[in-house]
């Protein structure tokens, strides 16, 4: 019972054990709200799309982002009502431009089109088509012209490349992405410098026809803080298997180095990055977004080491002590042009929208940077996973798990061996927090507990199919183990690098020999043919040879299964419980998503199927978030359901993978599934005299269990813990926590509308 108890009080106390902001991270707070409470105060939000407020409104959107204010968010949508969501508003194609213009016939210039990242992000809290109707409109018809040369100087790859990225992960349409890379090569040739890995502001400034008056190469700093800001905007957004994401991660730490390198002592960067001669003195628009970008990639882990922390420091000091003023205006910012002037006045009277956007921009990756150990949230998160994991992990990485493990089994338990056990908690437990084990190492104290559970998980790996070890998994002999294997290799396929990669040549070969010898059962036709699959998809990855017909059979049957509106039947009966949770979505994605990225060619497209059964995980995963009541419960229906928090796997999933639809936030799918662990775990008996859970739903229940069910079963709760697998700075966890739908719907606040999600057109076989 003390063990009990102590367990509760950990996972009851982590929200006043930890410290929450610190005294800088609040400091910079209250600097975020000082600035923007007075630009809004004494700038109407009535004002034109053009680039110089769009620019502001991006640092809005993310100062609303971090802080949850609801009044900046309102600001907006204020200003893109007034403007109709649109940029430029001309309707006559035939009239489009896109070199340089401020009449409403640019409509393909650039520093129009800014806006639609603000309208994009709007879109995302409440969609409505109205909002990226116009942008849609644009940039697809933008696309189908033949030109490429559309980002003819710096600035239009802050303006426009985020815009791509945010309008694909909002339409799915892959063209957006493939445009981005077309557009950027022919920018490159443009105005790149391969030798300084830095851009010109555009053709006229090229070295050596044009110089700096001291005859350097003249880089002006405002045109690249707009290039190294929306790199990391676009690295933010690509999907990470994207064919040419290399291409944008080796451009942005190229030119991080380049612009490290030029940082002046005082922490500001010159207007000509060069010469400070040029045009000498303090300017805050490029050094901001410059923070901005080594900030997030800092947070991100692109920037690693001391030369890039003590720049930021650096930086962060000039913005802070010189920049801002004491009124709350960010002093400073070199006025509207293109290029560094000499003997141009900027003082601490010199401000603009687009400086003070650029300045919460940094403000707010600056306080992701000083938080990054204290969010609360995710200190509940891990402390809740580590409770969870460190028994089990400590004793089988020892060969003493089935020596120590206190087994709980269902009352009407079926007589089955209780060895299943094991690797039902071994694997279930593994497959949920793999993701988090594969972070890389660092010194704070989450990263302590990670390393140590890593260090046992790779032991706990090698006991399990040693046949030496007293930890020896039941592998062989019944047909269970078909099913508990497959979530050991979901574990491998969700951390491959992390969990798979540093096993040694002899435990990797038992591997593929015990996957291989389960090709002996015959799974019924039910959410098992996805263990299959799974298996033989890790199978294929690992070791190239895998039974094709076991995969694509069962992609066939779960395609006849699909019910439509996210949801699937388990088998040709359909049962209303939470399998679509607990199996279907994730092992279908991640079996179509590892047969794609293996390049394997059959007579099924795993890339197009993928893409499909990603729209179906979404649909469910927004179910799955209204499911959510405004106190943070769900409802409990159908078998299996001690498996606790394993319901919400797709919605947490679709988190992890950064592919949450519109209308889910990050800040309130954090909120809403942390209010259901604190009424799932807090208080109540979930775990044993030993550390290991009870069977149960919400405490010890063992009434609710299945014929089927032992304690070992329960560890598929972890699988809601996917989103560890971010770094503490990514927004899910620094986001402010937002209401989540059923919240807003019964707080009389605007909701997004649900409607039925279509499927798209058949997909014949390729041969």
């Amino acid at each position: 019972m003390k063990r009990i108890l102590t367990l509760i009080v950990t996972a009851a106390s982590v929200l006043s054990l930890t410290a929450g902001p610190t005294r800088e991270s609040q400091a910079v707070r209250d600097m975020i709200a000082k600035v923007n409470d007075r630009w809004q105060s004494t700038h109407p939000a009535e004002a034109s799309p053009f680039w110089d407020n769009a620019a502001y409104h991006t640092g809005n959107m993310e100062a609303y982002f971090l802080t949850g204010r609801d009044d900046w968010r309102r600001y907006s949508e204020q200003w893109a009502e007034h403007n109709q969501w649109k940029g430029a508003r001309s309707d006559d194609r035939s009239a489009w431009k896109y070199n340089y213009g401020e009449t409403d016939e640019h409509v393909l210039f650039g520093d129009w089109q800014i806006c639609f990242q603000t309208y994009a992000d709007l879109y995302r809290i409440l969609p409505d088509d109205k909002r990226i109707r116009r942008a849609r409109q644009v940039m697809e018809y933008q696309m189908d012209t033949p030109q490429r040369d559309y980002w003819w100087w710096a600035d239009g790859l802050y303006m426009v490349m985020p815009v791509m990225t945010k309008l694909h992960n909002i339409t799915g349409n892959t063209k957006y992405l493939d445009r981005l890379y077309d557009y950027m090569l022919v920018s490159d040739s443009i105005m790149y410098d391969a030798d300084e890995g830095l851009y010109y502001r555009d053709a006229k400034y090229v070295y050596p026809k044009h110089k700096s008056n001291g005859g350097h190469k003249d880089f002006w700093a405002r045109g690249d803080g707009w290039v190294l800001a929306g790199l990391a905007k676009v690295l933010a957004d690509v999907p990470a298997n994207w064919k040419h994401r290399k291409f944008f991660e080796d451009k942005y730490v190229r030119m991080a180095d380049a612009v490290v390198a030029l940082q002046r002592p005082d922490g500001y960067w010159s207007r000509s990055m060069m010469d400070e001669e040029h045009a000498p003195g303090y300017e805050t628009s490029g050094t901001a977004f410059f923070t901005y970008g080594l900030l997030w990639g800092i947070n991100h882990g692109y920037l690693k080491g001391a030369k890039y922390t003590d720049a930021v420091d650096r930086a962060w000091k000039y913005l802070s002590k010189k920049a801002l003023q004491k009124d709350g205006t960010v002093g400073y910012v070199q006025p509207i042009g293109e290029k560094a002037i000499p003997g141009q006045t900027v003082d601490a009277r010199s401000t603009s929208n687009f400086g003070t956007g650029a300045f919460l921009l940094a403000a707010c990756e600056y306080v992701r940077y000083l938080e990054r150990e204290a969010g609360d949230d995710r200190a509940y998160w891990t402390d809740l996973a580590y409770n969870m994991a460190a028994p089990v992990l400590r004793n089988m990485a020892e060969g003493t798990l089935q020596q120590n493990m206190q087994v709980e089994v269902s009352p009407n338990w079926d007589g089955r061996d209780k060895r299943v056990t094991y690797m039902e908690t071994f694997g279930r437990l593994m497959a949920g927090i793999a993701p988090w084990l594969a972070l890389p190492d660092d010194d704070t104290a989450e990263g302590a507990k990670r390393r140590q559970l890593r260090e046992w998980a790779l032991a706990a790996y090698r006991n399990a199919v040693d046949p030496d070890s007293p930890d020896y998994l039941a592998w062989r002999g019944h047909g269970q183990a078909l099913v508990d294997a497959a979530y050991v290799a979901e574990s491998f396929i969700r951390a491959y690098d992390a969990l798979w990669e540093p096993l040694d040549s002899v435990t990797k070969q038992r591997y593929i020999a015990e996957f291989s010898q389960l090709r002996r059962v015959d799974p019924p036709y039910t959410n098992w043919v996805l263990f299959s699959s799974t298996i033989e998809s890790l199978l294929c990855k690992a070791s190239g040879n895998c039974d094709e017909y076991r995969i694509n059979s069962a992609i066939r049957k779960v395609e006849e299964w699909y019910t439509g509106d996210g949801w699937y039947a388990d088998g040709p009966s359909f049962a209303f419980d939470y399998y679509s949770s607990y199996v279907f979505h994730p092992m279908y994605l991640e079996t179509l998503s590892t047969m794609r990225d293996t390049g394997r060619y059959t007579r099924i497209h795993y890339g197009k199927y993928y893409d499909r059964a990603l729209r179906r995980a979404q649909k469910y995963a927004v179910v799955l978030e209204r499911l959510i009541s405004p106190e943070g419960t769900f409802p409990v229906f159908g078998r299996s359901i001690p498996y606790r928090m394993a319901t919400m796997q797709p919605l947490a999933m679709m988190a992890w993978q950064e592919k949450l639809p519109a209308g889910l936030t990050r800040g309130q799918v954090r909120a809403a599934l942390t209010r259901v662990m604190h009424n799932m775990y807090d208080g109540k008996e979930n775990f044993n005299e030993g550390g290991y859970l009870t069977i149960g739903f919400a405490g010890r229940q063992p009434n609710v269990a299945d014929w089927y069910t032992n304690n070992g079963s329960l560890y598929m709760t972890s699988l809601a813990f996917l989103p560890l697998g971010l770094p503490a700075t990514h927004p899910f966890w620094t986001d402010a926590p937002l209401a989540w739908t059923s919240q807003k719907a019964w707080g009389g606040q605007p909701f997004p509308k649900d409607h039925h999600w279509g499927d798209g057109a058949p997909m014949p076989d390729l041969f």
